[in-house]
């Protein structure tokens, strides 16, 4: 069962059970943000500025429990003037600009901070009108600290981008220093290297650059020059038994890092003690409070398997369960906490996915 149909069977499910899905977060100097409980819902869409002659032509949907966002400014000013307009407006309002870019769409990339927002604004040329992508993301204190236990910073780094198993991060060194520092960092610290992927061409940049040549006007910037020097990829087995890749991207003088946390580990799902897995399941996918695997029984003894299991820990069936395209679902809760018991056929074996929305590994 492939990570798509699995989407689509849990939003399903969860549509017709009422929940939802868990949201994840997660003498060196770097710069992870501090917790600030006035910080994470901030909508920036709100306050933000918007030039003369200017229009939102795709508001972002704020959700205060979603760190990342994106809306499109639209505006019949010059590029010049935007690009002088938004330098002053964001300073007023106490942002900072990290740095800027050309960009692929005539113009340019500006990247600015403020508390823990990090937002890229491309500017660049649309049909007969000047067009702003404007990309954000939240750090949030509870995302950046999941970071894995005494992984290594390097000095000056700062944290750009905090998920449930990914962070980036920018680092004020050269990549090729950056690379040795974590090879012989992670070896020393007995973490095996691992073959990597299987590397996925680089795009033009963080929004799509479309499938045709733009037009641009006279005066527009010469297309951006990419840096000729390939990004490093490293894989590192960890002590746990969970993998992490990094890939290390130069940028002039710095280090743009992503940082990728492949759980194997089924202890890293943090699922409750008491909920058992069952014998001889081969493990799929894991994630943060989640776990699918594959079993080959039939649904109805899986089913029975849990039902007794659990009742005989103390859970207790939370509704009835939920049955559609001959799969199957059913919440369990105890002592506040809660789970889902998914199962899927799959050829003739079965799926099962373990979800807990109120765990927090």
């Amino acid at each position: 069962m492939n990570r798509k149909n699995l989407l689509v069977i849990l939003i399903a499910f969860l549509f017709l059970a009422g929940c939802s899905l868990p949201f994840f977060q997660q003498g060196q100097q770097t710069s992870i943000p501090a917790s600030n409980p006035s910080l994470p819902g901030t909508d920036i869409q709100k306050t933000f500025p918007l030039a003369p002659a200017s229009q939102m032509a795709s508001p972002d949907f704020f959700d205060p429990n979603i760190p990342s966002g994106s809306f499109i400014i639209k505006s019949q000013f010059s590029l010049d003037a935007l690009i002088k307009y938004y330098a002053q407006a964001l300073a007023a309002q106490d942002w900072t600009l990290r740095y800027t870019d050309a960009n692929f769409t005539g113009g340019v990339t500006q990247y600015w901070k403020k508390d823990n927002l990090y937002l890229s604004m491309d500017f660049g040329f649309g049909v007969g009108l000047v067009t702003i992508h404007c990309l954000y993301d939240r750090v949030e204190s509870r995302s950046a600290q999941k970071l894995p236990k005494d992984f290594p910073l390097p000095g000056k780094s700062e944290m750009v981008k905090a998920q449930a198993t990914s962070w980036e991060l920018y680092i004020s060194q050269d990549y090729a220093d950056v690379t040795n520092f974590y090879t012989k960092k992670l070896t020393s610290m007995n973490w095996k290297q691992a073959a990597t992927s299987v590397p996925v061409l680089g795009s033009c940049g963080e929004i799509d650059c479309g499938s045709g040549e733009a037009t641009l006007p006279a005066g527009a910037m010469p297309t951006a020059t990419v840096d000729p020097r390939q990004s490093n990829e490293l894989s590192f087995s960890m002590p746990d038994g969970n993998l992490i890749e990094l890939t290390i991207m130069p940028h002039r003088n710095g280090t743009i890092m992503d940082i990728n946390l492949i759980l194997k580990n089924i202890q890293s799902a943090g699922l409750p003690q008491d909920v058992p897995i069952y014998p001889g399941a081969l493990v799929q996918i894991i994630a943060p409070g989640s776990a699918e695997f594959q079993i080959n029984a039939d649904m109805k003894t899986i089913e029975n398997f849990y039902i007794e299991k659990l009742n005989a820990a103390g859970w207790a069936a939370d509704g009835d369960p939920k049955l559609a395209s001959g799969s199957y679902l059913q919440n369990w809760k105890k002592d506040g906490q809660n789970i889902s018991i998914t199962l899927v056929p799959s050829g003739t074996n079965t799926g099962l996915v373990i979800v807990c929305p109120t765990c927090n590994p």
